[in-house]
């Protein structure tokens, strides 16, 4: 097929395809983690020093960041539109002036539209720019059908001010190192995977609108919500940002419906209310995140959803207030506000610091399939502060 678009750049991928997936292979064969006690449910410290202490003999080298751990490894892995035998690029700051369309987030809806369907090519468009809502005319960006994409942001410009993103019915989908926020069109939510989607990774991002919206809470809805058996999806290395209700894993009780598979490793959720995730049925992995100053609960566990909560940081996490639903506290993880059953966790090394904690202890022996490294949790808390968010990932187009 060629290159109808005059600024589009067709490449084969043969080697680059052979060593990411060289790299995703050692991922994938490397032995679980030995060095950590996995008998202990929790750690906590009373006071902050300790925590600090220990965080500052934290490595200095940068994560190994290419290629997915956790869910999205699996099910043939995710490699977005680097992976597809052929790709073409696209510099949006370059093509959109000569796309015939009038602003840079048109141009970039309509070379999602002419992707789908296509299961043989990659698609790779480089945001360098800022897309507006004032001047997109559309609810929200559309990936749907589409197949092996990569949207990753230039430096810190790859900027979607308003516009949110819907994934649906789409396979091996690369989002990294956009800043997305304050999203009210369409659902009002800044990425949304759903409809039977399946590996995709979401990396290095920055999310958020605000945290105190007067008089309407729920103007914003979620910054990352996963949807309608939506499955191997990795959520890692992301800064969420002063928001109410963060992240939805199922959007109903209806257990044919619900998303699976999902793990959240390294993302830094900070002056949030709710939903780090709130979970329905899915099995999660909620691995070496740091979670600072939470006003309301962090991880709601409902309708039979299994996690393991594994690593983690917790600082100022919770109310600890009582629920009145199911007179559970409100802290770091919990069953809260509806639904009519509990999820489970089981508890793996986590430090909590002036989060309500002594009632937790597991309640479930969940653990996952696939292989993977965990940090303690002073290490990864100080890995997210330094590495989560945009300008980590070089991106070069």
């Amino acid at each position: 097929m060629s290159n109808p678009h005059p600024s589009g750049r067709r490449r084969a991928t043969a080697l680059a395809c052979a060593t990411v997936l060289a790299a995703a292979g050692a991922l994938t064969a490397a032995p679980p983690a030995a060095a950590l006690d996995h008998s202990a449910a929790t750690v906590a410290f009373d006071t902050e020093l300790v925590a600090e202490q220990v965080r500052d003999l934290r490595p200095p080298t940068v994560p190994a960041l290419e290629t997915p751990i956790g869910y999205a490894s699996m099910n043939g892995g995710t490699t977005g539109g680097f992976g597809a035998a052929s790709y073409e690029e696209y510099v949006l700051s370059e093509y959109w002036p000569t796309s015939g369309y009038d602003e840079p987030g048109e141009a970039m809806y309509q070379l999602l539209r002419e992707h789908r369907h296509n299961e043989d090519d990659g698609l790779v468009i480089y945001v360098d720019v800022t897309i507006n809502e004032d001047d997109f005319g559309r609810s929200k960006m559309d990936v749907t059908d589409n197949f092996n994409v990569s949207i990753l942001g230039v430096g810190d410009q790859g900027r979607l001010t308003g516009v949110g993103t819907t994934v649906r019915r789409s396979h091996n989908i690369v989002f990294r190192n956009l800043t997305i926020h304050h999203v009210s069109q369409g659902e009002g939510t800044a990425i949304e995977v759903t409809d039977d989607s399946s590996n995709i990774w979401i990396d290095h991002n920055e999310f958020y609108s605000e945290l105190d919206n007067e008089p309407d809470k729920d103007y914003y809805d979620g910054l990352v919500d996963i949807k309608r058996n939506a499955a191997y999806v990795t959520v890692s290395w992301n800064y969420f940002h002063d928001h109410w209700k963060t992240m939805l894993l199922g959007h109903n009780d209806n257990e044919s419906l619900a998303p699976d598979r999902i793990t959240y490793h390294h993302n830094w959720f900070r002056n949030v209310n709710t939903r780090l995730p709130l979970a329905r049925f899915a099995d999660v992995h909620m691995l070496n995140n740091f979670f600072q100053d939470v006003t309301g609960s962090a991880i709601n566990a409902r309708m039979g959803a299994q996690i393991l909560v594994e690593g983690n940081y917790f600082l100022r996490a919770g109310s600890g207030e009582i629920d009145t639903h199911a007179d559970q506290i409100q802290g770091p993880v919990g069953w809260w506000y509806g639904s009519n059953e509990t999820g489970y966790w089981n508890l793996r090394d986590n430090i909590f610091v002036d989060s309500p904690h002594e009632h937790l202890s597991s309640t479930t022996d969940f653990t996952v399939p696939y292989a993977y490294t965990a940090d303690d949790p002073a290490t990864a808390r100080g890995l997210v502060e330094q590495y989560a968010g945009v300008g980590v990932v070089e991106v070069d187009p």
